[in-house]
């Protein structure tokens, strides 16, 4: 990361050469005057920058890199489509340097604990399979085979999931449908193929009565905080769909003892923080654990982490988590399980003594390991209920 004063000097820099170097070079009227133009804009945003927390300015480091990265990006495509061989140099240099520090100036994220290639699980038992649907998992509870109503679905990925759910489901329990599908929360990644994968099976909808607003199309969910940085996940995240999903004809609130109706040995484990009503499942028996966003096993941050699914143990994933401190306790009461086995929302399933002692580690550092360093959400935390 680049450090703020480098950063502001940096700027002065930049300013400078966009004002005053294409005049020195004698290039024509119809750079220069554009180019001083964009000098000028990058000093003025430049002097309205906190470039510390605690200093004076209009606007945060995290508004002025998205500036740096909007000119780059414009000098950048201005420099492929120059003629002249030197603006063409300059302006291609300049805006892919904006690009670079705008991106080396992004925060970190969540530090999290490291996980080796040998905490991945393939094998998770025989009632129990991760399907992965783009950047996020869903799960199938069930034997193979299982009769008709003899099965549940844990979540309904992202959009357009729905034919892989679909033939993923017809492969392990044939035409059978569903007794119900569980949802661990209402994000837009969780609840993609939600209403055709129920009004097709004709299943109801089981989800934590907090989660209620966000499912009945009462109520949005909060906006994101890109500004927990950790890659361009974290950057996208404002054009994540909010909006509420409306499937009341189909959905039911989770019995409040915990249990699963038609599922015996597993229970729901209420673990709020991401969103409100935020729960994961457990089957003490088999020591299996489906954590949705509760624990992730990659840096959901990233899209190059999102997509190759690097294994690495942190928290919820950063950008839409509302209560840092619930999300502690979630992750150390899920942590107090000892589970053998871990389905997470996003990232390998993992296994084994390595991942539990990774899962201690983050259950017992949370604070700096899981909480990003900054969020909206960290300082004054959304009090979510904790009664289950």
């Amino acid at each position: 990361m680049i450090p703020p004063r480098l950063h502001a000097r940096l700027d002065a820099a930049s300013a400078a050469a966009l004002l005053l170097l294409p005049s020195a070079l004698q290039w024509p009227a119809r750079l220069v005057r554009p180019l001083a133009l964009a000098g000028l804009g990058v000093a003025a945003y430049s002097l309205a920058t906190r470039y510390r927390e605690d200093a004076d300015g209009a606007i945060d480091l995290g508004q002025h890199r998205m500036l740096d990265a909007a000119q780059g990006a414009a000098c950048l495509a201005a420099g492929l489509a120059e003629r002249a061989s030197g603006p063409r140099a300059f302006l291609t240099g300049y805006g892919a340097f904006s690009l670079a520090a705008a991106f080396l100036t992004q925060p970190e994220g969540p530090r999290g604990v490291t996980l080796p290639p040998d905490a991945v699980a393939e094998d998770l038992g025989p009632d129990l399979v991760r399907l992965r649907c783009g950047i996020v998992n869903v799960a199938f509870i069930g034997p193979v085979n299982a009769g008709d109503r003899g099965w549940f679905l844990v979540d309904a990925g992202i959009g357009g999931s729905g034919a892989a759910i679909r033939a993923a489901a017809e492969s392990r329990f044939g035409t059978a449908r569903p007794k119900a599908i569980l949802l661990t929360h209402g994000h837009f990644d969780h609840v993609g193929a939600l209403e055709e994968l129920a009004r097709e099976w004709d299943a109801p909808i089981l989800a934590h009565r907090h989660e209620r607003p966000f499912l009945d199309g009462t109520r949005s969910y909060p906006p994101p905080a890109p500004e927990v940085g950790g890659g361009s996940m974290a950057e996208l995240s404002p054009l994540f769909p909010r909006s509420p999903l409306n499937v009341t004809d189909r959905l039911q609130d989770l019995p409040g003892d915990g249990e699963i109706p038609g599922l015996p040995g597993w229970r729901w484990i209420h673990t709020p923080g991401h969103s409100p009503g935020h729960v994961s499942f457990w089957h003490e028996a088999s020591g299996s654990l489906i954590a949705g966003d509760a624990i992730s096993t990659t840096q959901q941050e990233s899209l190059s982490s999102a997509a190759l699914q690097t294994p690495h143990l942190q928290g919820p994933p950063a950008y839409f988590t509302i209560d840092w401190e619930a999300s502690g306790r979630s992750v150390r009461r899920l942590a107090a399980l000892r589970p053998q086995v871990m389905i997470p929302g996003h990232g390998h399933a993992v296994a084994g003594p390595v991942f539990l002692a990774a899962l201690d580690r983050l259950a017992q550092d949370f604070a700096a390991r899981g909480v990003p360093r900054h969020s909206r959400y960290a300082p004054r935390h959304v009090h979510l209920p904790d009664d289950g």
